[in-house]
């Protein structure tokens, strides 16, 4: 067989397990870290856990460590173009030479276990496959994302993180996590461990941070967040923004993001403390904190990818992204006509997502995005959409290609195209460059 067919025959007995992790797996993915030796106990972890911001911060933090002489894993989802994205060292993909010795290793271990490749979901699959590579490759740090939630996700399997990291905790996955932010806080809380340092985006809602510190004073955990934090903005476009800012931890003047939005600045403003307090561990000098922040990039969100008209990709698939979108398109773009391309799936609340976005748009093109298992069909966003803006021009393209497309036409060219709802509708529109 060819490496291709190699790869995808692997992929194959990963994606037949299932779909969704039920219940509590943290001890199963304990065992199957025990019996490949403990990879995640050779490297110094940071772990992430939040709604919105996990991206964000996690690449910002993951070069700015690069960049600082450190050789750095990350483990992020989702992915959008190959899975391979979700494990990377400097930015740079797991190869497939280096992927197949590692899913090797990891089908042996299952073995061990008399465990088959089912017995670990693809997300799983993906997670221990990260710790034998990053272990292989002898990586310093390693910055990881939670996939969902907290206490049952994946993550939770490791143990020794150095720092714990909380971005802003919001609304969605409620039927898994709860319907409230106490709820849902609670899950994620679960990722603290015992005298670890507990870093916190800056503008938490006042239920969620409540849980965080009760939960950081449980674990007898130093509890950091930026509460006296002060910015300006400088610079702001589609190209990214310069800010400078101040906390209790920080002063930083003009710093150059790549990143778009203003809500960047409090994702901003958390890893600029989670760096403060890494400090105190390692050399971090402030020179390459500065120089990584002005290369961060992260396709799919806020992604120009066409000009006249100008297209926008975002990746936004709950409320609280949406409000987010909006309101950097009302600073960015206030007097501009929008076309909306949306695609969403029907377990989100894609309702309150219409209720934010629609007033803002001059007409609504839908679509289906490619998931199968958990699309909204076309037809039945646009009924949504015809009760919440009944006057607004809709239109309904069964393929995400089509409706581009028909965005283009309907258009001016000093007009905006904003391409949203979901990642399985931004990967299907991403450029291939």
């Amino acid at each position: 067989m060819t490496i291709e067919q190699q790869v995808a025959a692997a992929q194959a007995e990963m994606t037949q397990g299932m779909l969704y992790e039920v219940g509590d797996r943290v001890g199963l993915l304990r065992q199957v870290l025990a019996e490949l030796g403990h990879p995640e106990n050779k490297f110094k972890l940071i772990h992430i856990a939040g709604t919105n911001g996990k991206g964000s911060t996690t690449q910002m933090l993951r070069t700015i460590l690069t960049t600082a002489g450190y050789r750095s894993g990350a483990f992020m989802s989702p992915y959008l173009r190959s899975p391979f994205e979700q494990i990377t060292i400097d930015g740079q993909m797991i190869t497939a030479a280096d992927f197949l010795t590692a899913f090797a290793q990891v089908k042996q271990a299952l073995g061990e276990l008399t465990l088959p490749p089912t017995a670990l979901s693809k997300f799983e699959w993906y997670f221990i496959l990260a710790m034998v590579y990053f272990q292989q490759q002898q990586v310093a740090w390693v910055v990881i994302e939670t996939g969902l939630g907290g206490e049952f996700d994946a993550t939770n399997a490791l143990d020794q993180p150095e720092l714990v990291i909380f971005t802003k905790i919001a609304y969605d996955h409620m039927a898994l996590l709860g319907d409230t932010l106490t709820a849902i806080a609670t899950t994620k809380s679960k990722i603290m461990r015992p005298g670890v340092p507990v870093i916190s985006y800056p503008q938490q809602a006042p239920e969620a941070e409540m849980v965080l510190r009760q939960a950081a004073q449980h674990n007898r955990a130093t509890y950091w967040q930026p509460q006296q934090l002060k910015y300006t903005i400088e610079r702001f476009d589609l190209t990214g923004m310069t800010v400078s800012l101040t906390s209790e931890w920080f002063t930083w003047s003009q710093l150059t993001l790549r990143l778009v939005g203003e809500f960047q600045v409090a994702n901003l403003a958390t890893v600029l403390t989670a760096v403060h307090v890494l400090q105190q561990l390692i050399t971090i000098p402030n020179k390459c904190i500065r120089q990584a922040l002005s290369q961060v990039q992260l396709p799919g969100r806020l992604q120009v990818i066409g000009q006249r008209p100008t297209v926008l990709l975002d990746g936004a698939h709950n409320p609280d992204g949406s409000q987010a979108l909006v309101t950097t398109l009302q600073r960015l773009t206030p007097h501009r006509p929008l076309t909306l391309v949306l695609g969403m799936l029907r377990d989100k609340n894609y309702r309150k997502m219409l209720q934010l976005l629609l007033p803002r748009a001059q007409r609504v093109i839908v679509t289906t995005p490619d998931n199968p298992q958990r699309h909204l069909p076309a037809n039945e966003l646009a009924a949504a959409c015809r009760q919440i803006a009944p006057d607004l021009p809709l239109s309904i393209c069964a393929a995400p290609q089509q409706a581009l497309r028909l965005a283009h036409q309907q258009t001016a060219v000093d007009d905006l195209i904003v391409v949203t709802g979901s990642f399985y509708l931004v990967k299907e529109l991403l450029p291939d460059d």
